[in-house]
């Protein structure tokens, strides 16, 4: 079988070496000759088969119906006890407190919020470093004035990381006093003060 002139095709365009690598496919594939005819058995794309499914067909409506409710339900759920709003916490002052012991890594913030509708200083109170205290113990904080703890604003505990965040109010005007301090519930005749600003 002979099939086009080589040249006619390629012409004398590329090295010797391309040319060559063009001729022995070019006789190859005179060589092999046309494809064979298609089978008249595959002239036509065979029917399309009937689909399954798992479940019957008045059992589809019900099953994607309950698949909607579950996810109704979920959302629903999801929409409730989840956080709605920002996480932020709207400040207008931050304050930083340390440890007074030399070396203890704690350390707290301590961020003023907007006073709400009765008066109240919403503060979010962020500790890191103190240790977890007995059962029955707890931390607290103070504003002080002069050194002395002058006005109670709340109690805490933290987790076994020392770490806790806690959200307090308090009523008082704050320009009355000259620092924050966090001590413990313990009632001894001298309060260790644990963190200060």
């Amino acid at each position: 079988m002979t099939g086009p002139d080589f040249h006619e095709l390629v012409g004398d365009e590329g090295t010797p070496e391309e040319l060559a690598k063009l001729r022995r496919a070019h006789e190859l594939l005179v060589a092999a000759g046309p494809p064979p005819e298609l089978s008249p058995r595959l002239a036509e794309a065979p029917a399309a088969i009937g689909r399954t499914s798992w479940l019957p067909r008045r059992r589809r409506g019900a099953a994607f119906a309950l698949a909607a409710g579950v996810v109704a339900a979920a959302f629903g759920v999801g929409f409730l006890i989840g956080d709605r709003g920002s996480s932020e916490f709207p400040s207008k002052k931050s304050i930083a407190m340390h440890a007074v012991a030399v070396g203890s890594p704690a350390k707290a913030s301590i961020l003023i919020g907007d006073r709400d509708e009765v008066g109240n200083w919403q503060l979010l109170v962020r500790i890191s470093g103190l240790k977890p205290l007995p059962k029955g113990s707890w931390y607290e904080l103070y504003l002080t004035r002069k050194g002395k703890l002058a006005a109670y604003c709340g109690a805490f505990s933290v987790a076994s990381s020392g770490r806790t965040t806690v959200q307090l109010s308090v009523p008082y005007k704050l320009k009355g006093y000259d620092g924050w301090v966090v001590t413990t519930n313990k009632r001894e005749p001298q309060r260790p003060v644990l963190l200060t600003t």
